[in-house]
C-alpha cells in the first residue's frame, strides 16, 4: 500500500501524509474525515475522486491496486489516537 501511495499520493498529501491545505489535499492521518473514514468511503474517495480537488484512479489504477492503497490509508487513520 505504501508503495502505491507514494507512487500516486505523495505530490498532494506529502510523504507523511500530513496534507497540503494549499492544495485542498487533507491530513490522512488523523480522525477527521470529510467524505467518511471508513473503508468503503476511502475506496469511493480513490475511485471517484473529489469536489474536482482529487482527481479519480480508476483509470489509472485497478481494482486490487485501489484497495490496496484504501487499506493503506485507513490504516494511516488508525494510528492517531
Amino acid at each position: 500500500g505504501r508503495q502505491v501511495f507514494l507512487a500516486t499520493c505523495v505530490a498532494c498529501h506529502g510523504e507523511n501524509a500530513k496534507g497540503n491545505s494549499d492544495l485542498g489535499a487533507p491530513n490522512l492521518t488523523d480522525q477527521s474525515w470529510i467524505y467518511g473514514g471508513d473503508l468503503q468511503s476511502i475506496i469511493a474517495t480513490i475511485h471517484g475522486g473529489r469536489q474536482g480537488h482529487m482527481q479519480t484512479w480508476d483509470k489509472r489504477l485497478g481494482p486490487l491496486q485501489i484497495k490496496i492503497l484504501a487499506l493503506y490509508v485507513y490504516s494511516l487513520g488508525l494510528e492517531t489516537p
